[in-house]
C-alpha cells in the first residue's frame, strides 16, 4: 500500500484538456524528474511529447505535474 500512495503524489496532474490548447507552443513543464523547456508537439490521453532542440521527451501524464506557456 505504501507504493501506491507514493505513485499517487496526492495531485490530479495535467489532463489532455489542459494540454490541447498548448500544442505547438513553447512551454515549461514540471515533471517528477525536473523541468523541461521546449515545444509541445503532441499529446494523448496518456502522454505529452515535448521537444527540446533535437531531443524528444515523452512524459506520461501521471508524471507531468504542471505545464504552462512560456
Amino acid at each position: 500500500m505504501g507504493a501506491a500512495k507514493e505513485l499517487d503524489h496526492g495531485h490530479s496532474g495535467v489532463s489532455l484538456h489542459d494540454l490541447r490548447p498548448l500544442i505547438g507552443a513553447t512551454v515549461h513543464a514540471d515533471t517528477d524528474s525536473g523541468g523541461i523547456d521546449g515545444t509541445l508537439l503532441s499529446c494523448t490521453s496518456r502522454s505529452a511529447w515535448i521537444v527540446v532542440d533535437d531531443v524528444d521527451h515523452v512524459v506520461a501524464l501521471p508524471h507531468l505535474l504542471s505545464i504552462h506557456r512560456r
